[in-house]
């Protein structure tokens, strides 16, 4: 099967400060979660899985009773915790500048999912596409209070978002969430969307310093090039059979007008990148059944629907072949982790 481009990590330095936070608050951290302090990578890019980073945070909410962890801890968030980006970020000279870089070297600090922004009247928005993997509630929540807290510890002004939507179900009071934002905050969206006011591009920095942004800039692009390159045709591909998924099986001959290839030339095209439209359907699947599998709401009759099967024990044969263990074992797995 072939590999998704994002390799589902966040860096060590970041996950620390769950561990900081936990010590600060007399706790013991590496017993509370039953894992040794995560290290730095000496050469490279390291990472810790995305998922191991979820159960970590479910942990810690659950052993200080606390529901609202992500917003607390996102805001103890500094330059240090993200690594070079970090360091990028605080010689940038305005907003504007920081979130063209933010975007370029976003994979160094969450390499999960793709992260792009949106213009519109007087507003930009950074979206998170979730149509393939789903991250969890507290590793959402985390990020955007992170983003946010770190955004206005750069800027000389004021930097609250116009509005913020979380893919995620969310408790019925949202009062903490809009006090801390200082916005409406929206959950159950179908996308994650943290939106501002243009006017809040030319905010100036409190310290930029453009030679020493240079400078770091090349030891982030030497780090960049270290992470998985993908074809931006095959990503073009998993998105249209992400979308296809929902009305049963995709066919390469459905989807190839969708790319505005014949299915020839489209077979041709995933050869010379090494894949195949079954190798890549597959992994679509695949990806989006263990996202599916961590939602209790979902039956695995639901989920098999989902992934454009017409019965669920097709669903099941074709999941044990990907992870050799059948979906109901993969979800009691996951539910003993947490």
């Amino acid at each position: 099967m072939s590999q998704p481009l994002y390799r589902r990590v966040v860096p060590e330095t970041y996950v620390q400060l769950l561990y900081e936070y936990l010590e600060a608050l007399g706790h013991e951290p590496e017993s509370v979660l039953g894992q040794p302090w995560p290290t730095p990578a000496q050469e490279g890019v390291g990472g810790v899985d995305v998922e191991c980073w979820d159960r970590l945070l479910v942990t810690a909410t659950q052993v200080l009773g606390d529901p609202l962890l992500g917003l607390h801890l996102g805001q103890t968030i500094s330059a240090r915790h993200i690594g070079v980006l970090g360091s990028v970020l605080l010689a940038c000279g305005n907003l504007g500048t920081a979130l063209q870089r933010l975007e370029r070297y976003i994979r160094l600090v969450y390499d999960v999912i793709p992260m792009t922004r949106r213009d519109g009247d007087g507003w930009f928005e950074l979206v998170w596409d979730v149509s393939q993997y789903q991250p969890g509630p507290l590793v959402n929540e985390t990020g955007m209070v992170a983003i946010v807290q770190f955004c206005r510890a750069l800027v000389r002004g004021t930097a609250n978002p116009l509005r913020i939507d979380f893919n995620h179900p969310g408790p019925l009071d949202t009062s903490p969430y809009e006090a801390f934002f200082g916005c409406p905050v929206r959950f159950g969206q179908a996308e994650a969307v943290l939106r501002f006011s243009a006017q809040l591009l030319e905010l100036p920095f409190k310290s930029p310093d453009p030679a020493l942004v240079s400078l770091l800039e090349q030891h982030a692009d030497r780090l960049l090039a270290q992470l998985p390159q993908q074809d931006e045709f095959v990503e073009q591909l998993r998105k249209a059979i992400t979308q296809a998924l929902r009305e049963g099986e995709p066919s390469i001959e459905r989807i190839s007008p969708q790319l505005g290839t014949s299915s020839r030339t489209l077979q041709r095209r995933l050869k010379e990148a090494g894949t195949s439209f079954r190798d890549e359907l597959n992994l679509v699947r695949h990806e989006l059944a263990l996202s599916y599998l961590r939602d209790p709401r979902l039956q695995i009759v639901d989920i098999a629907m989902l992934l454009g099967y017409s019965e669920h024990s097709a669903f099941t044969r074709a999941f044990k072949e990907w992870s050799g263990r059948s979906p109901h074992e993969t979800r009691q797995l996951n539910s003993e982790k947490y």
